[in-house]
C-alpha cells in the first residue's frame, strides 16, 4: 500500500511542470496571435506614412515535393552524306525527329559549286526521355565528323525558385485579404502598391520555371549535314571518278583559255585592221609613183 502511494505521488509531481509549460505555450500563442491582429490593425489604418506591414507567412504543408534531377541536355552532331543525298538526309532526319514527338526549330541550307543545296544545319527539339534514341538515330543518317553532348544540371536553381514562387504565392493571398479589408483609400492604395510589386516578381519566377521546364522536358540536338566528295564514298570507284574530273578540269580550262584568246584578239583587232591599211596604202602609193622618183 505505500508502495503504491509513492507512486502516485511521484506521478503528480511529474504532471505539474507539465502544466505549468502548456500554460506558458497557451500564453505565448496568445501573445502571438495578438501581435498579428495588432500588425493586422495597423495595415487596415494604413499604417505610418501609408506603409503595409505584412508578416513573413509560413503556409502549412509548404514542404517542397521531392524533385528528380532537372538536366538540360544539348548535343552538336556533323554528319557526310554522299554526293546528292543532301536533302534526302535533311527529310530523314525530320522524320526521326517527328517520330520521337520531337519538332524542327530552324533550318538552314546552302549551294555548293554546282548551284545545287550541298549543305545545311536542322537544330531539333526532342522530349528528354527518347534523347538517347534520337541520337543513336541520327547518327546512323551518315558518318560522323564530329560529336559533342553536354548537360546543364538545374536541380537546385528550380528548387529555389519553386520555394520562392510558394513564398510569394502565400504573400499575394495575404495581401489580397487586406486589401479586402481596408477601410480608407490610403491603406488600399498602399496594399495594392504592393501587391503589384509582389505580383510582377511572381510572374517573373513562374516564367523562368516554366522556361526551366520547356529546356529540361525537350533536348536540344544541332545536326550540321554536308555531301563529302564522291571521291571519298566508301567502296566508290575513285579512279573512274578522278578521270571524269580530269577531263571536266581540262574541258573548263581551255575554254577559259579560249575565251581570253578572243577577248585579246577582240582587243588588238582595230590596231591590226588600222596597221593592215597602212600598209596597203603606202605599197599603193609607191607603186603609183613615178620610176625616176622611186630610184
Amino acid at each position: 500500500m505505500r508502495t503504491i502511494l509513492l507512486v502516485a505521488l511521484f506521478a503528480g509531481l511529474a504532471v505539474v511542470p507539465a502544466a505549468c509549460s502548456g500554460g506558458d505555450d497557451d500564453e505565448g500563442a496568445g501573445g502571438d496571435a495578438g501581435a498579428a491582429l495588432t500588425q493586422s490593425e495597423e495595415a487596415r489604418a494604413g499604417g505610418s506614412g501609408g506603409e503595409v506591414a505584412v508578416s513573413q507567412p509560413v503556409e502549412e504543408g509548404s514542404s517542397l515535393p521531392a524533385l528528380g534531377p532537372k538536366v538540360i541536355q544539348t548535343a552538336a552532331l556533323t554528319l557526310s552524306v554522299p554526293r546528292n543525298r543532301f536533302q534526302e538526309v535533311v527529310n530523314e532526319a525530320r522524320t526521326v525527329a517527328a517520330g520521337f514527338g520531337g519538332f524542327v526549330v530552324s533550318s538552314t541550307a546552302s549551294q555548293g559549286s554546282e548551284r545545287r543545296l550541298e549543305r545545311g544545319t536542322l537544330v531539333l527539339r526532342i522530349p528528354g526521355q527518347s534523347y538517347a534514341q534520337a541520337m543513336r538515330s541520327l547518327t546512323g543518317l551518315g558518318r560522323v565528323e564530329s560529336r559533342e553532348e553536354s548537360g546543364q544540371d538545374v536541380s537546385q536553381e528550380y528548387v529555389d525558385l519553386d520555394a520562392r514562387a510558394r513564398h510569394l504565392e502565400a504573400v499575394e493571398r495575404q495581401l489580397l485579404e487586406l486589401l479586402d479589408r481596408a477601410e480608407s483609400v490610403t491603406a488600399a492604395l498602399a496594399v495594392q502598391s504592393r501587391l503589384d510589386e509582389v505580383q510582377l516578381e511572381l510572374e517573373q519566377v513562374r516564367g523562368r520555371l516554366r522556361f526551366l521546364d520547356d529546356q529540361v522536358s525537350y533536348a536540344t540536338i544541332s545536326l550540321a549535314i554536308h555531301e563529302r566528295p564522291v571521291a571519298g564514298q566508301p567502296g566508290g570507284d575513285d579512279g573512274a571518278w578522278g578521270i571524269v574530273d580530269a577531263w571536266k578540269t581540262a574541258a573548263h580550262g581551255f575554254v577559259t583559255v579560249v575565251g581570253w584568246m578572243l577577248v585579246a584578239a577582240a582587243t588588238v583587232a582595230p590596231f591590226v585592221i588600222l596597221l593592215a591599211l597602212a600598209l596597203f596604202a603606202g605599197r599603193f602609193a609607191l607603186r603609183s609613183m613615178p620610176a625616176w622618183r622611186r630610184s
